[in-house]
Parts: structure tokens; sequence; C-alpha cells
């Protein structure tokens, strides 16, 4: 067994003695199965492309039925003319959808501060990567550039090179502050296995194994100090269970699309762990309506959490910045928004 399959057995023993309120919730838990399974067939160095991980932390654009469907698509479009052809293939293998959101990052985007607009992500993982103006994109990387560029809108952003993140997914939030900000930048990734394991392998592998503290060098440590952790280590991926253990300040605390998907009293658990860690701002993006209540053979949570609740539970921040159709996203007739907020302490 290779040290990510070992550090993910790790994760998933002890999750199952950690207490509840630590463990994944009624979203989750039924994703996970196929998650591990997928991993177990095909590894993680093709995690991206796993059907399991698109359906539940790595967002795609292309459309699903070109998805599933590729190779008998693309033998109908090679009976059209070029041009043809491509208009066609762009709407669904997602590439005129990813050069809109570039475009909007570029148009969002002011100077100074985080470097959004100049990442590039990286291709370990496989999966779904466009090419737009030479740069290596992903729905991943420009959601969390569109949110970064509101957050760069409302505050001076130059000297912001730390931020802990609750389901920072395999880690694209952590690549690009560590990528804009090269000799100081550090990143906390805490998530549930399986997705912190993938984290861990994605993290080591863009900027190196002995810069990620991982799972088996801190589940024994009485105190997780990130002010001298952060002396040897530019990002450490930690369990939920962990969190109360973990001592220091960041910068900026994040949560994209993760909160939405718990249950109140564990985002008002989190929110109550994070607020004395962060010492300057909030990001989060999560849906105005919250996540849909479980029915029969349907995906959801036992009781939505909205923006406005987790808000509610930052008492030392204010908001100075909301919105969903620029740096969210909205749909034609807003029945569904996902709102970006941006809190300042």
């Amino acid at each position: 067994m290779d040290d990510d399959h070992q550090n993910l057995e790790l994760m998933l023993a002890d999750m199952r003695e950690a207490p509840a309120g630590f463990r994944p919730t009624n979203f989750w838990q039924r994703g996970l199965q196929p998650i591990l399974d997928d991993i177990e067939q095909h590894g993680f160095s093709t995690f991206r492309a796993h059907r399991s991980a698109q359906g539940f932390y790595v967002p795609t654009y292309a459309r699903p039925e070109y998805a599933r469907n590729r190779d008998r698509i693309e033998r109908a479009l090679s009976l059209l003319p070029d041009r043809r052809a491509d208009s066609i293939r762009w709407r669904l293998d997602g590439r005129l959808r990813a050069w809109s959101d570039v475009r909007l990052v570029a148009a969002t985007d002011v100077d100074g501060g985080l470097d959004v607009s100049g990442v590039n992500e990286s291709t370990v993982g496989g999966g779904e990567v466009h090419v737009v103006h030479g740069r290596r994109v992903t729905r991943s990387l420009n959601n969390y550039s569109r949110a970064l560029t509101l957050l760069k809108r409302s505050a001076d952003t130059g000297d912001l090179v730390s931020c802990l993140e609750i389901g920072g997914g395999y880690g694209t939030l952590g690549e690009i502050l560590l990528t804009a900000r090269p000799d100081d930048g550090f990143f906390v990734n805490v998530d549930i296995p399986p997705v912190a394991a993938v984290s861990t392998y994605y993290l080591s592998e863009v900027f190196g194994r002995d810069r990620v503290l991982g799972y088996r060098e801190s589940r024994e440590m009485d105190t997780i100090d990130l002010d001298s952790l952060r002396e040897r280590y530019r990002a450490i991926v930690l369990c939920p269970w962990q969190l109360p253990r973990v001592t220091g300040a960041v910068d900026l605390f994040a949560n994209l699309m993760s909160f939405q998907e718990m249950e109140p009293d564990v985002v008002a658990r989190y929110c109550g762990l994070v607020e004395p860690l962060t010492q300057r701002w909030v990001l989060m993006r999560n849906s105005v309506e919250g996540k849909q209540k479980v029915s029969k053979g349907a995906l959801g949570v036992l009781e939505p959490v909205t923006p406005d609740f987790a808000i509610d539970r930052f008492t030392d921040f204010r908001t100075v910045a909301r919105d969903s159709l620029v740096h969210g996203d909205e749909s034609l007739d807003r029945s569904f928004r996902s709102e970006v907020v941006v809190l300042q302490r």
C-alpha cells in the first residue's frame, strides 16, 4: 500500500472513532463510498476524472451528455465543417463557459493585491482542463477566482498570505494562494476523508511532499500550532476532529459551497472554532436558499443552511460585500442563487 492510500486508511479509521459532530453529515454520507470505490479502482492520479468526484467535489463545465457520449458525438462532429463543429463542441465540452468565466474574472479583477488572474492550474489528477488565452483553467479555479475578485474589490489583499478553509476539496484555493505568494503563502485545508486524502495528494504533487503536512504527521499532535508550522510547511491538510487542537492565526477563513452541505449545528460549531483563528476576513459562497432537503432517492440536507445563518455566527465580523450575479451564480429566473459574502473583522 502506497503512502497516499495509507494516509486515507488512517483518516477513515480515526473518523469512525471521532465525535459525531465532526463526521460526515447526511449529504456527504451518500457520497463517500462511490468516491472510495473510484480511488480503489483507479487510484489518486486520475481523481479529477472519476465520476464520483465530478458529482461531489470536482466541478466541471462539460455537459453530462457530452461526457457520457464523447466518442459518438465527436464522430458526428467530424462530419461537419470545422468552424461549425467547433461552435457546437465548445458549447458541449464547456470551453465557451470557461472562456466566459475567464473574461468575467479579468473584468472584475483590480490591480495590486493577490494575483488571481495569473494562476495556471496544474494538470495533476487529470480530468477537465481548458486552455484560455494561454492559461490552464478549470471550473474550480474560475469559481474561486470570481469569489476572490470580490474580496479584492472590498479589501486590500496585498499582504494576504495565509488562509484556512473548511471543505476545500482537492485544494484549488491553496494552489491559487501558494502560486500567487510563492515565498510566504500558507494554506490550511480542513476536510473529511476521502477528500482530505485527495487534497494531500494534490498539494503534495504540486508543491512538494516535504512542504505539505499530512494527517499521518499531525494526528498525534496535542497542539497544531499554525504559527510555528508555517515556518516549515506551505500547506497543511487536517481532518475536522483535529480543529479543536488548532492554535495560531490566519488572515483569511474561507468556505465555498460546503457549509450548504452541512447541518446547522455542525456549521455553528465550525464557525465558533475558526473565528478566533481568523484575523482579518471571511470569504464564503453558498446557496441563498440553502441545499434542498433530503427526499426519497435524492441527495439533500435535513435542515438547510443559508448565508445569513453562517454570517450570524461570526459575531466579531461585519459584512462588507455580498453578490450572486457576478461573483457567484444565478439562474435566469433567480430561482437559484449562489452568493459570495465578504466579512471583515
